[in-house]
């Protein structure tokens, strides 16, 4: 499940909008197809942080526009 959340998942990560993709079942969610593509679509895309997260933790897949460097 994706969503657009407007604080980060983490507490050590700066508040700001992001999408953050859960796993609804298990970490085998994120092995799914269709999800591997939300992932990427929302990553090239490139406007927010990208957050995976699941019963393990958070995991920052993309930082931001923010953080890139040219």
């Amino acid at each position: 499940m994706f969503s657009l959340d407007s604080r980060s998942p983490t507490a050590d990560a700066p508040d700001a909008a992001c999408i953050v993709g859960r796993a609804v079942q298990d970490v085998r969610d994120f092995d799914r197809p269709e999800t591997v593509e939300g992932f990427a679509m929302f990553v090239h895309e490139g406007s927010f942080p990208v957050w995976k997260v699941s019963e393990r933790g958070a995991l920052l897949v993309y930082p931001g526009p923010q953080s890139v460097l040219p």
